[in-house]
């Protein structure tokens, strides 16, 4: 089977270049600078040097793929719509209307669950679960109208949809941004932190990319977790302890977290100040929002089940610190 990847030098794309690898799948990727096609090259992959705002330029690289795996993506939560308008609602449509022009018979595309968070609890939520009217962040508005878009194209190119919750695992940025802000003393829990929380380790999540090379029903979304129930307060406090990070005491009211996310919020609007606000809604509901979702349909259509357990997760990420400290020891003594 031949298979194409975008963002395959990111976090998720590395780990499925190296399970597609192998499979002994044949694998190309695309590559928007030197450095990416470099690591794309090291995973054992093809380089498509190109970029997803000019896809006529390499389109017909497409032409004997089977399955296109659509991961590239800003994974950021503040700036112009306009960036998460072109970059993921405009280059997930143009993609797979290319794709299929080039015969290409299958489209996966790795959605968010930020598509669905907005002011609510998310319990109980299985895949038909209406969409809000606007979620809390771009990205989330972005990553819902292109889910949209897909499931309103009438081509003959079958399109499954893959809705992770938060991603973890060794070499995740965002893990090392809370580190960082956990470390500084500026990680806060919300009602100390006893909502319900969902995540899925990185390693799970290309596991159910796999499953959707096959299976798995036209136009349709599902969710992939861990598969382990959890609160955030007890995910983050295991994390931190694997991570050796010591563990955040402080905790605010959701009352007045909303005020003061709302408040700094219109101040970085206002004064339109640059880089990203010090708290923003999508943030707080990232700690604060309820979530657990039904995964019945990943198991009974994709066959999707989690490869890795929570717990193997964590030793994972330990031994990477460990690693990394050892590391660190040698180059400075």
């Amino acid at each position: 089977m031949k298979v194409f990847v975008t963002g395959g030098s990111g976090f998720l794309g590395k780990q499925l270049l190296l399970r597609l690898r192998e499979g002994n799948y044949k694998v190309s990727a695309l590559a928007r600078s030197s450095n990416s096609s470099k690591v794309v090259k090291e995973l054992g992959a093809t380089a498509i040097a190109g970029d997803l705002s000019e896809i006529e330029n390499w389109e017909s690289c497409l032409s004997n793929v089977d399955v296109v795996i659509h991961c590239a993506a800003p994974v950021e939560f503040w700036g112009p719509w306009e960036k998460f308008e072109k970059e993921i609602v405009e280059a997930t449509s143009a993609l797979a209307k290319a794709a299929s022009r080039q015969g290409v018979k299958r489209f996966i595309y790795i959605s968010s669950e930020s598509v669905l968070q907005d002011k609510d609890p998310l319990l109980d939520i299985a895949e038909s679960h209406p969409y809000p009217k606007t979620p809390n962040s771009h990205y989330g508005k972005a990553k819902m109208l292109a889910e949209k878009v897909l499931q309103s194209l009438n081509l003959p190119l079958e399109i499954i949809i893959l809705r992770p919750t938060f991603i973890w695992g060794p070499g995740s940025s965002a893990i090392e941004t809370i580190r960082d802000k956990a470390a500084a003393g500026q990680f806060l829990w919300i009602d100390q932190g006893h909502a319900e929380f969902e995540a899925v380790h990185v390693d799970n999540v290309v596991a159910s990319i796999l499953c959707a090379l096959t299976n798995g029903q036209d136009k349709e979304v599902y969710f992939v977790t861990d598969h382990e129930r959890t609160s955030v307060r007890q995910f983050f406090e295991d994390l931190f302890r694997a991570i050796n990070v010591p563990l955040p005491t402080k905790s605010l009211p959701a009352p007045v977290a909303k005020v003061a996310a709302s408040v700094v919020e219109s101040i970085w609007r206002i004064a339109k100040l640059k880089g990203n606000p010090p708290l923003s809604r999508f943030e707080l509901s990232f700690v604060m929002m309820p979530r657990r979702y039904s995964t019945l349909k990943a198991q009974s259509e994709l066959k999707y089940n989690p490869v890795v357990s929570r717990k193997t997760g964590l030793e994972s990420l330990r031994r990477q610190l460990g690693k990394s400290l050892s590391l660190f020891s040698g180059l400075t003594q």
